[in-house]
Order: structure tokens, then sequence, then C-alpha cells
């Protein structure tokens, strides 16, 4: 394995070519750069610069391309450094939420939470409601935001949302019953919400298509092929609230909750949950 150190000091030769030179800006002798040369060379059974008596020094084709590496290692040893020593020195917010809420709420909130706390940064994590309450719990998260999952000693806020019917842009309905729905694959709340909704107005519905995944989803929408169910504060362009022509009945309302450990008392954190709150009110 070549340290640094001897890395450091071919790189001070090869753009010297001056053993003499490399030695002063490496702040040691003339011996031990030749010494450190020498060993390296030995180690990679390469000659990498050509050197002796009446001879101009050079860099070997080998030592050119050696060159190119040992520069790469080095700024990559310190940008590893600088990004540790920045990550410590800076204050981070751990935010686990859903797929729907970091496209909309979240997405909306960063920029207001950057200008308020600039010297904070924040790492997002997604999961679904029902596992983001164990992520907290785990220390993997300081900050939970999706649907309610019921009263817990950290909950820091709990606000009705309207549910809505959403729609692409482009959407044309070619129906007059069933209602083509799409949705997550374990999405059972936002289901049983719409085909409630649809039953109690005398409507028909039907799944055109499920995803596991809230991306899907979107796509289904998006393409005209399906409505969905989401918050009225996630609903985010292109996709848009289904116009009231359309004669589909209103949905009942949802609960949005952030949760923290209990006990956290920093201002970032308290910032960033007000900021969510007022997105959601």
């Amino acid at each position: 394995m070549i340290d640094q150190n001897t890395l450091k000091t071919y790189v001070q030769v090869a753009e010297t070519l001056n053993f003499s030179v490399a030695a002063a800006r490496r702040n040691t002798v003339q011996s031990a750069v030749s010494a450190q040369i020498a060993k390296l060379e030995t180690e990679l059974q390469r000659k990498l610069i050509e050197r002796g008596r009446g001879k101009k020094m050079r860099l070997t084709s080998e030592g050119e391309a050696f060159l190119v590496y040992a520069r790469r290692i080095l700024a990559l040893s310190e940008e590893a450094v600088e990004a540790v020593q920045a990550a410590h020195s800076q204050r981070i917010v751990r935010l686990g939420t859903t797929v729907t809420l970091a496209m909309s709420v979240v997405s909306d909130v960063l920029s207001a939470f950057a200008e308020l706390v600039p010297d904070v940064q924040i790492h997002i994590q997604c999961d679904r409601s029902d596992a983001l309450l164990g992520r907290l719990e785990a220390d993997e998260i300081d900050i939970a935001f999706m649907i309610d999952q019921g009263k817990h000693a950290g909950q820091r806020f709990v606000h009705s949302q309207p549910l809505v019917w959403v729609s692409g842009p482009e959407f044309e309905p070619r129906f007059s019953t069933p209602v083509p729905l799409a949705f997550q694959t374990d999405g059972r709340d936002l289901r049983r919400y719409a085909f409630e909704a649809l039953d109690a107005s005398g409507q028909a519905g039907q799944i055109a298509h499920l995803s596991p995944h809230p991306i899907g989803v979107r796509a289904f929408v998006l393409a005209g092929l399906a409505l969905t169910v989401m918050p009225k504060a996630a609903v985010t362009p292109p996709l848009q609230i289904v116009a009231q022509h359309l004669d589909l009945p209103p949905l009942s309302s949802i609960a949005l909750s952030a949760y923290v450990t209990p006990g956290e008392k920093r201002d970032e954190i308290s910032d960033l949950i007000n900021l969510l709150q007022s997105s959601v009110r």
C-alpha cells in the first residue's frame, strides 16, 4: 500500500523534475526524496522517472500515467477530510416523510427553511406513514411527517386536511361508470375513502391500476388513465384537482401529523415543524 506522504513527494518531483526543489517543498532532504522515489518504483516494479548523470530528468510513460492517479488520490483524500469536517460542524435535521409529501408540501417548505436557517442541512428519508414512527423511535430520523398515526408522546401537531380527487392535466372522462382509479398497492385508507364516497353517491368505481410506489400511481394519473385521491396540500402541478363538472362526490378529510423524539428541543427542528404546520393549515 502506497502512503500519501510518498504520493505527495512523487507529485512534487514530477512537477518540478528536480529532487532538490521537491525536497525543499516537502521540507526534507534530497536523499530522503530519492529514497522515497526508489522505493515507489520498486513497489510498482516500473521505472517512473528517467534520471542519471548528464541526462535531463523526465517522466516515463508509466510515470505520466501514475501522476494522474496520484493527483486524483490526493484530491479525493482532501475532499473526504473536508466533507467529514463540514458534516461535523454543520447542524443536520433528518426528516422522514412519504414520497407524496416529499414531492409537494416538503418541497415547498425547503426553500423557506433554507432562508430561515441557512446553516442547517436537511436529510430526507421516505417511507410509508406506518413505518416512519418506527424509524423515529430507532433514532434514524429527527422528524416524522406523514398521515396521522394516532397519539404519541412526541406528536407536535395534527391537522385535518381535505381529500380531493386528482387527475392529470389532460384528463378527459371516457366513462359513465365505473370511475377508473389508481392507488398504491398498500394504500388501503385512501381506497376506502374513495369507495365510501362513491358508494354514498350511488356511483361505481373500479381500481384500474395499482403500483407499489407513489411514483407509479402518479404515472397512471398523468397518463390520463385514472383518477386518484390525495390530501389537498399534496396536489402540485401538473397534477390538478378534478373539476367540479365531473360531478364526483365530496371526500372526507384526513389528518397529517408531525412527530419528534419526546423531549426534543432543538430550535432548527421546531422551525421546520412550524413551517410544515403552516403549509398544511
